[in-house]
């Protein structure tokens, strides 16, 4: 009578699922991996001030008045949509138009200076989000 071999059966089981290993844990990140956010993916930005990993009314489309004041806010987002706290800078497309304040930061204060349509660029770590369509009236 030919014997078992218990390990051996594992191991052709294992192989025929594609997952033979000497030490299979090494294949499972620790938790620690898992739980925190990865590398940045994309950037929200919201109009008003919004807590890291709340959702709130996008930047896009907004309107200012002429010497008007508007708070915007940027927070980072994973490849898992798990938020990431970022101190992006912030450029405008036309800054005879509005005005940026501070350059840096997740929360900024736009300015309306002159009547027309501008842009914002968000930029944090190679990572780039265009608001469109700011009017200013």
């Amino acid at each position: 009578m030919k014997r078992f071999n218990l390990s051996a059966a594992v191991c052709l089981s294992a192989l025929l699922l594609g997952a033979c290993s000497a030490d299979l844990r090494k294949k499972i990140p620790p938790i620690e991996d898992v739980l925190r956010a990865g590398p940045l993916a994309k950037i929200l930005v919201y109009s008003g001030n919004v807590a890291l990993g709340q959702s709130g009314p996008s930047a896009d489309g907004m309107t200012l008045s002429i010497g008007g004041t508007a708070g915007l806010s940027a927070q980072g987002r994973d490849a898992n949509n798990r938020p990431i706290k970022i101190t992006p800078t912030w450029t405008a497309s036309k800054p005879e138009l509005i005005e940026i304040t501070p350059r840096a930061g997740d929360m900024v204060l736009v300015k309306g200076l002159r009547e027309g349509t501008a842009e914002i660029a968000v930029e944090y770590d190679g990572v780039k989000k265009t608001v469109e369509y700011i009017f200013i009236k």
